[in-house]
C-alpha cells in the first residue's frame, strides 16, 4: 500500500505524528521557517495515501516530493541563489529508503500531479530595494512616541503609498539585508518581505546589540520606543517566541533583560517569559526581567520615558524564578 510508503518517508524526515484514518496530524514542519514562530498546536495534515499535505495555520502545502525537498534542502542553486527544488534528488532519497520497493515507488511517483506547488523561496535582497521608501513622517513618529533619531539608528523607513512602517531585518554577522517586515497603519496589515523571510535566523536591530547588555522585546517598534526613551541596545525577536538561532545571538551580551509584553496582562508575554527563564537556566544566561511595576501598561510602547527607564533600572533577577516576571515580588535587582 502507498500508505506504508508515505508513513516511512515522514518517519525518516523526523516528523512525529498521530494517525487518523488515512491521514496524519502533526506540528507543521515548516512553520518556524515561514512565520518565525514555533508551531505549538498541531494543524498540519498529510494524506498517507497520496502524500498531499497542508497546514491550516500558516498555509504551507504541497506533495511528498516537495516536502522532502523542503526538509532535506534539495534545491537547485547557482552562485548561492536558489532557482527551484531538486525533485530528482528527492526521488533518489525516497528510493534509497530500505522499506521502499523500487517498482512500487516508481508507480507512486508517476501518480503525482504534473505540477508541484512548492513553498516560496526567499528572494535575494539588496540595499537598492530600500530606496523606494522614505524616512518616517513626523505624524507617524509622534503616534508612537518615537524620535527621528531612533528610527534612523535602526534603519526604519516608511512606505508612503501604503502608509506602512518598513522594518529591515539583517544577517547578524555581516549586516546584509535579508528583507523587512511591512507593518500597515491603515488596516493593520502585516507582511514579511520577501515571503518566506527567515525571521528566526536573526534579531531586529541586531546591529545595535551591545556586549554589556541587551534588552529583548517582541516588536521592532518597541526597540525604537526604548531608544527614544534613552535606553539603548534593544533588539526584537519579531514575535513572542525565541528560536535557537536567536538565543545564540542573545548570549553574546553579558546581561540580558527580557521585556516581553506584560505577563500580567498578556498570555503570550507570560508564556514567552517562562520560556526565556527556562532557556536562561539551560544556557547559564545572566537574565533579568523588565519591571512593569504598577503601571498597568501592556508593553514598552505604551509607557512613558520615565516608566521605561525605571523598568530597566529595576529589572528583576531571574534568580527569583516566576516572581521575576509577574507581580508579587517586592525585591528588585538592578540590571
Amino acid at each position: 500500500m502507498l500508505k506504508h510508503y508515505v508513513s516511512v518517508a515522514i518517519d525518516e524526515l523526523g516528523i512525529e505524528y498521530e494517525t487518523k484514518g488515512v491521514e496524519a496530524l502533526a506540528l507543521c514542519p515548516q512553520h518556524l521557517e515561514r512565520t518565525g514562530k514555533i508551531d505549538h498546536s498541531p494543524s498540519w495534515w498529510i494524506n498517507l495515501e497520496t502524500g498531499v499535505h497542508i497546514c491550516f495555520s500558516c498555509g504551507y502545502r504541497g506533495n511528498l516530493l516537495q516536502l522532502v525537498c523542503d526538509l532535506k534542502d534539495f534545491n537547485i542553486k547557482s552562485n548561492g541563489i536558489v532557482f527551484g527544488q531538486d525533485y530528482k534528488a528527492a526521488e533518489v532519497w525516497l528510493d534509497s529508503l530500505r522499506e521502499f520497493d523500487s517498482d512500487r515507488m516508481t508507480e507512486y511517483l508517476k501518480s503525482l500531479p504534473s505540477y508541484l506547488r512548492s513553498s516560496k523561496q526567499v528572494v535575494q535582497m539588496s540595499e537598492a530595494r530600500l530606496v523606494l521608501f522614505e524616512a518616517p513622517p513626523t505624524e507617524a513618529l509622534a503616534s508612537r512616541n518615537i524620535t527621528a533619531e531612533s528610527a534612523e539608528k535602526y534603519g526604519v523607513l516608511w512606505d508612503t503609498e501604503k502608509k506602512a512602517w518598513i522594518l529591515p531585518l539583517r544577517e547578524p554577522h555581516f549586516n546584509k539585508l535579508m528583507g523587512w517586515q511591512e507593518k500597515g497603519t491603515v488596516d493593520r496589515t502585516f507582511f514579511n518581505r520577501p515571503a518566506g523571510l527567515k525571521k528566526s535566523k536573526t534579531l531586529f536591530g541586531v546591529e545595535n546589540q551591545q556586549e554589556e547588555r541587551v534588552i529583548i522585546v517582541e516588536s521592532p517598534l518597541d526597540c525604537l520606543r526604548m531608544e527614544s526613551a534613552g535606553v539603548s541596545g534593544a533588539v526584537a525577536v519579531c514575535g513572542s517566541g525565541v528560536s535557537d538561532d536567536q538565543i545564540k545571538l542573545i548570549r553574546y551580551s553579558k546581561t540580558v533583560i527580557a521585556a516581553f509584553d506584560n505577563p500580567n496582562l498578556d498570555a503570550s508575554g507570560k508564556k514567552a517569559s517562562k520560556e526565556m527563564l527556562q532557556l536562561a537556566r539551560k544556557y547559564g544566561m545572566n537574565l533579568f526581567f523588565f519591571n512593569y511595576g504598577t503601571t498597568g501598561k501592556k508593553d514598552p510602547g505604551d509607557m512613558t520615558d520615565d516608566e521605561i527607564r525605571w523598568g530597566v533600572d529595576n529589572a528583576r533577577s531571574a534568580l527569583y524564578g516566576e516572581l521575576a516576571y509577574v507581580q508579587g515580588d517586592s525585591q528588585t535587582v538592578s540590571g
